[in-house]
């Protein structure tokens, strides 16, 4: 009888959810690229369905199932989650393997999503499951609980957050009593805890690492942001893993995790996956993306208008002693992109044993080299420190007056006056100059440079009496940070230069705030005209496209956490805090109380 009535329930939940492929996931990509969409199998049409007001699409074959009969398919319904939670958003999915392109095509009045718990809590069941195999137990009641959860589930838009959080914190403590009971007796609680969270990052590595592009529109204008796997493993990185057994990084970590780096080695080796960013203790970048901003003609056809990498920390936060993973970090970049400089948005206080991350810096710093490193720390605890950017910013000068006011051919030559300003002038000759450019684009370009200029030809005092008393609500680090990345990006596509990498510890919530900052300033150099109420609508449009905040919630990021915590704001992100920052993005840890 209980079986009966599970049925009788999926029955209705299956009609349901068999509406959802057809309203939701569309199979004709003619109108979006890159990267090309070829068809899409297994989906139906069915006509005159309302996406908003039908419930969600079958979540996977395994719930047709008897609990006992079929194991639960983890994977499917984390994927199908996340496409439910986009549909809440307005988003629609076009998946073609591992090319995943969103197009927003309603917008919704709020990103929030009951999915998002939904998937964090399928994570911890898969985490738990995953444990029971390293250490040889039988992981079965885990899949029950899936089970169980994914039956009772009710896609209610109405249920309110606080609900969701406090199931995910409940839901947590049983799995991890039940770990206490049936694999881990003599561990401590909150040991377990930690080890759960830990696992929730390698089974992350179980779903599809997808190149993401998220489309979306300004006014009548379409824009996309791509941001792509790029990076694999050295051979000498792969050797590393081979050979872990005799290897100190691999003998210095619990013998826990060494159990799940065995049990997910084919998926290092394999290059398909993004290195989990909370991962730090394994040879490897983490959390790294190729990303490109296109803005599309009236042809439909993507024009690039910058480009940019972004990633983890080079440094691992948990060996600061050894620098063979740092250097071979930076090895791997260097395989495939050779002049490139790094920013590192951390902070230089303190040791990590009080919290610090000043061996995150010196360590890029030493390993990348003065000429190539830049340092510019946009959160709190870095706000009166120094920092580091003025070699950098001359030389970006340099290459703009040299593009714009070329020695040897005069016929090119473009704005004599302005580029006379910025070798000889002060403030006030390079903003009479500004003035005088005609072309929208290039003194949008211009003007950034200037704010850079200015930066460089004030004392470090000055440059932290502005960042944290004149203009305390803002955040001026993070405004030259976006403004040398977003010019050099643009100038990058017209003209040789060196490519930009910037990282925080985790790659996740400092580097996406900056990448909102320097994707807005892109778009507002290509289109000045959507320059209205000081760019608001085009920040705006970003952060409702919400492709930062998935970003990290899949891939390198962590399943289910979507958004950033909390960056310290400024003036164009103070009105979408909530959008960039949002409840779901803290339980990276839950805690037991």
């Amino acid at each position: 009888m209980v079986y009966s009535k599970h049925y009788m329930i999926l029955g209705h939940l299956m009609v349901f959810l068999s509406a959802f492929r057809s309203c939701y996931t569309s199979n004709n990509p003619s109108d979006l690229t890159p990267p090309p969409i070829s068809k899409i199998a297994h989906i139906k049409a069915i006509a005159d369905c309302n996406p908003k007001h039908k419930q969600i699409e079958q979540l996977s074959k395994s719930v047709e199932h008897k609990k006992n009969d079929v194991a639960f398919d983890f994977e499917t319904n984390i994927e199908i989650l996340r496409k439910i939670a986009d549909v809440k958003r307005g988003i629609r999915w076009h998946l073609s393997g591992d090319n995943l392109i969103r197009e927003v095509i309603d917008k919704s009045d709020s990103l929030y999503a009951a999915e998002d718990y939904a998937v964090q809590i399928m994570n911890i069941y898969r985490a738990a499951k995953k444990i029971c195999e390293l250490y040889e137990k039988n992981g079965t009641p885990f899949e029950k609980m899936a089970h169980t959860f994914m039956e009772q589930y009710k896609y209610d838009e109405k249920e309110r957050e606080d609900f969701w959080m406090e199931k995910l914190k409940d839901i947590n403590k049983t799995v991890v009593a039940q770990l206490h009971e049936i694999v881990l007796p003599n561990e401590e609680i909150s040991s377990i805890n930690t080890k759960l969270r830990l696992a929730e990052n390698y089974v992350g590595l179980d779903d599809t690492h997808y190149n993401v592009t998220t489309v979306f529109k300004i006014n009548d204008k379409k824009f996309g942001l791509e941001d792509k796997k790029w990076l694999q493993l050295t051979e000498k990185q792969k050797s590393a893993f081979r050979k872990r057994k005799s290897a100190d990084w691999y003998n210095r970590l619990d013998p826990f995790e060494r159990k799940l780096i065995d049990g997910y080695l084919d998926k290092f080796l394999g290059g398909n996956h993004y290195i989990p960013t909370q991962i730090r203790n394994i040879p490897g970048c983490r959390n790294g993306y190729q990303k490109r901003i296109l803005a599309y003609d009236q042809y439909n056809k993507p024009i690039t208008l910058g480009r940019y990498y972004h990633s983890g920390a080079l440094v691992s936060p948990t060996q600061w002693k050894d620098e063979t993973i740092t250097n071979d970090n930076w090895e791997q970049i260097q395989q495939f992109v050779k002049n490139i400089e790094v920013i590192s948005l951390n902070h230089n206080l303190f040791s990590p044993t009080l919290g610090g991350e000043k061996p995150i810096v010196e360590g890029t710093r030493r390993v990348v080299g003065d000429n190539q490193f830049m340092y510019i720390p946009i959160n709190e605890l870095g706000t009166f420190t120094t920092p580091m950017f003025r070699p950098q910013v001359d030389k970006l000068i340099e290459e703009s007056i040299h593009f714009y006011n070329p020695k040897k051919n005069k016929d090119k030559h473009r704005y004599q006056g302005l580029c006379k300003a910025f070798k000889e002038g002060n403030k006030k000759d390079r903003q009479k100059e500004i003035e005088k450019v005609k072309n929208p684009k290039d003194k949008r370009y211009f003007s950034k440079l200037n704010l850079l200029k200015e930066a460089t030809e004030n004392a470090d005092y000055e440059n932290t009496l502005i960042h944290n008393v004149t203009q305390l609500h803002n955040n001026y680090y993070a405004t030259i940070g976006s403004s040398y990345i977003s010019c050099k990006a643009v100038l990058g596509e017209k003209t040789p230069t060196s490519s930009v990498l910037f990282s925080c510890k985790s790659g996740k919530d400092r580097t996406g705030f900056m990448s909102v900052l320097v994707d807005g300033n892109m778009i507002r150099m290509h289109d000045p005209s959507l320059d209205i109420e000081k760019g608001t609508k085009v920040y705006t449009s970003l952060a409702y496209a919400s492709h930062y905040q998935f970003l990290a919630s899949v891939n390198g990021g962590m399943a289910g956490r979507f958004g950033m915590k909390p960056v310290r704001n400024n003036d164009i992100s103070r009105n979408i805090t909530n959008e960039l920052f949002p409840k779901t993005a803290l339980s990276t840890s839950i805690d037991l109380n």
